[in-house]
């Protein structure tokens, strides 16, 4: 599929009536075991009313999930959870839906800046990041190199 045939992405609200088809997209394995499942995401966000859970869609299909937060203490955005399905992977469409994140936060809080982790031997997540303009800050939480996007 070139350019001009990809699919636009859109994000949506997770909600009673597309939240089974989000907690069954699916990672590879050696993915999985570096993210939080969808599942336990939306137990988050259940809990924790700051995180505001997204489904990402190109055209109708939900391809994707995402989870973000506003930290009022501090001023900055934080997404915590970003997953492409695995049959959608390779075709762009991380790198587009990443886009929609950044814009949709900016959009409501323009000069926050925007925070993001990922284990440290996740090369292919970070390739995504830095190309998207986040910078590695040099701080770990909870094991997880920090990314910083301006």
């Amino acid at each position: 599929m070139t350019q001009d045939e990809r699919l636009p992405i859109s994000l949506h609200p997770v909600t009673t009536h597309n939240w089974q088809r989000c907690i069954h997209l699916r990672l590879s394995p050696e993915q999985a075991s570096r993210v939080a499942s969808n599942l336990y995401s939306l137990a988050e966000a259940y809990v924790q009313p700051q995180c505001t859970p997204r489904a990402i869609y190109a055209g109708d299909t939900m391809i994707g999930f995402a989870m973000t937060e506003f930290i009022a203490a501090t001023g900055a955005y934080n997404i915590p959870r970003f997953m492409i399905d695995i049959d959608w992977q390779g075709g762009g469409y991380g790198g587009e839906a990443l886009r929609a994140i950044i814009d949709a936060l900016k959009s409501e809080h323009e000069d926050a800046p925007i925070l993001i982790s990922l284990t440290p031997e996740n090369e292919a997540a970070r390739r995504l990041y830095e190309r998207h303009g986040f910078e590695d800050t040099g701080q770990r939480f909870h094991g997880e190199d920090v990314l910083r996007y301006p």
